[in-house]
C-alpha cells in the first residue's frame, strides 16, 4: 500500500560513463540529464518520478562513482553513495 502510494525508488549508481542518464533519459523519454563523454558531467542527485508498468516509480541519476580532488564532484559522489544504501 505505502510503498505503492508513495512510489518505488530506484538509483542509477556506478562507475563515470557508463550510461546512467542516458538510461534516465530514456525512461523518461525526454533529456531530464545532461549527457556528455566527459566524466564528471553529473555531479548532483537528478530525480524523475515516472510510471512504469502502471506503478509510480522515482528515478535518480547520481555521479559517478570515482576517486577525485574535486570538492563539488566529491559531494556528488557521497550522495550517490548514500542513495545506493
Amino acid at each position: 500500500g505505502e510503498l505503492i502510494r508513495r512510489g518505488v525508488r530506484v538509483a542509477l549508481v556506478g562507475a563515470p560513463n557508463v550510461g546512467k542518464s542516458s538510461m534516465l533519459n530514456a525512461l523518461a523519454g525526454r533529456e531530464a540529464a545532461i549527457v556528455s563523454p566527459h566524466a564528471g558531467t553529473t555531479r548532483d542527485v537528478l530525480e524523475v518520478a515516472l510510471e512504469l508498468g502502471g506503478y509510480k516509480v522515482i528515478v535518480s541519476d547520481t555521479a559517478g562513482i570515482r576517486e577525485t580532488a574535486d570538492d563539488v564532484e566529491k559531494l556528488g559522489i557521497e550522495r550517490a553513495l548514500k542513495r545506493a544504501e
